[in-house]
């Protein structure tokens, strides 16, 4: 099967291909800048230059692909106009894959609680709202929803331990918020199972790892898994969520517009809310407990993701 990836230069997308073509796929990668796409497969896969909201790119890209993934995001950026540049990203990757003639598209979005839309987070509704878009069009689409991808070079991952880091550990209110993080191994294999399953057309799936605990507690697993101290906890009522992602960012290397967005999403539960679907379907997945999934993603052993 030929298989067009977006995404290819971020975290989920650069290890989702070697799985792809280890399996036998034909992938295509459609990319904004090539020269980012430096990885060890790079000359084993088709790479063409181009933005998702360009329909007539995707159009050339997804040219005799029978499946699409959806990976990308917006979230390097500010979360001004997230929301309709989101969506605008979305529609332009529908048509070009309905005008390809590709015959099914896998999303991966984020977990979110559709009953409380009006007071979630900007990047959560954002990734909602693009799931909404790509299901406008006439190409069945299977969105799959995560929350924390525990792997080296996840932003959400690199986050979470460069709290567990810190000097002072911080003790804010969301940390009583429950979490539900999913190992990176055990997300690859249900967006491989997805792509060759008829029943997972027109699906939105949540999906997580077998253990859900709160955020303070995944702190403390974090340190006490991969060696760090731990240190003095401090109740802070309220910090400014911009002094926040600052601090977060800073520590995690990554850029602070992409923590300020993603912060905000900590005071909501992320955990599996439709009954455990994916996990009945197909009960082989998703089994890895977070001991093994944060020891896989040490990045001490796991290189960042190019």
């Amino acid at each position: 099967m030929h298989v067009l990836v977006t995404g290819a230069t971020g975290f989920v997308g650069g290890a989702l291909v070697p799985r792809l073509l280890a399996d036998g796929y034909e992938v295509t990668c459609l990319v904004r800048d090539p020269g980012r796409l430096r990885a060890p497969w790079r000359d084993d896969v088709r790479v063409v230059q181009g933005r998702v909201e360009d329909a007539q790119a995707v159009l050339r890209a997804a040219d005799g692909a029978a499946a699409a993934y959806y990976l990308v995001h917006g979230m390097g950026g500010s979360t001004r106009d997230l929301v309709a540049r989101e969506r605008q990203a979305a529609a332009g990757f529908r048509d070009g894959v309905d005008l390809a003639g590709v015959r099914r598209v896998v999303y991966l979005g984020g977990l979110v609680d559709e009953a409380r839309l009006s007071t979630t987070s900007v990047h959560l509704y954002a990734r909602q709202q693009a799931g909404v878009e790509l299901r406008q069009g006439p190409v069945p689409v299977t969105e799959l929803r995560a929350g924390i991808v525990l792997g080296a070079g996840s932003a959400s991952f690199d986050l979470l331990l460069a709290a567990a880091r810190l000097p002072v550990q911080l003790d804010p209110p969301w940390a009583a918020s429950l979490t539900q993080p999913i190992a990176l191994e055990d997300l690859l294999e249900l967006l491989l199972v997805v792509l060759d399953d008829p029943w997972a057309d027109g699906q939105v799936l949540d999906v997580g790892g077998p253990e859900v605990l709160t955020y303070a507690e995944l702190l403390h697993r974090t340190r006490q898994e991969l060696g760090a101290r731990e240190l003095v906890r401090l109740r802070v009522p309220y910090l400014p969520p911009e002094a926040v992602a600052t601090a977060a960012a800073v520590a995690a290397g990554i850029p602070p517009a992409l923590a300020l967005g993603l912060l905000p999403s900590a005071r909501e539960d992320a955990v599996v809310r439709d009954g455990g679907r994916c996990r009945q379907r197909y009960p082989w997945t998703s089994m890895t407990g977070l001991t093994d999934a944060l020891a896989a993603a040490d990045p001490r052993r796991v290189p960042r993701a190019s």
